[in-house]
């Protein structure tokens, strides 16, 4: 054998090592940092409670340009329509108050509907929503909340709004 050809029969074996190398090379586990948390956390933390695994969960998100939060969850107890609201909310001004809606459809749609699912309460530092209906509400996918600003001629600003 030439020395040319063991010096080319290694480059190639290098080469090969490489590539199998680069192909067996474990990915790095990406690390989410400790402070990062989920919406679901936040409100757990903030509310000291823990959310249910198996309710059907839904984020809220501000719409009205501020940094409000909160999560929605819906669960059907024992032919019980179960709608739990919690978010981190603004204190109102005077008599207003925050109200809770499920929203079915889009507006301008012929099936569009909207209820109330009642006036939220202050709980551990943030405002909470209890509702339950006997009725299946589950066609009802969104959920807003909004000021109802008893002093104003439009008295109903979206606040927070999300969808399951």
């Amino acid at each position: 054998m030439r020395k040319t050809d063991i010096v080319i029969g290694l480059f190639i074996l290098a080469i090969l090592a490489g590539i199998i190398f680069w192909i067996r090379k474990p990915e790095k586990d990406l690390q989410v940092p400790e402070d990062m948390t989920t919406v679901e956390e936040e409100m757990e933390n903030f509310f000291n409670i823990e959310i249910p695994e198996d309710a059907e969960k839904a984020q809220l998100k501000d719409v009205a340009g501020g940094d409000s939060s909160g999560i929605a969850t819906r669960d059907q107890e024992n032919g019980t329509f179960v709608h739990v609201v919690l978010a981190d909310l603004p204190d109102p001004e005077g008599t207003d108050f925050y109200e809770g809606w499920l929203v079915r459809g889009k507006v301008g749609d012929d099936n569009f509907d909207f209820i109330s699912t009642g006036k939220m309460i202050i709980a551990k530092g943030g405002y909470l929503l209890d509702f339950e209906s006997r009725d299946d509400l589950s066609e009802y996918m969104g959920v807003v909340i909004t000021l109802e600003e008893v002093a104003d001629a439009n008295p109903e600003t979206h606040v927070l709004e999300g969808s399951f």
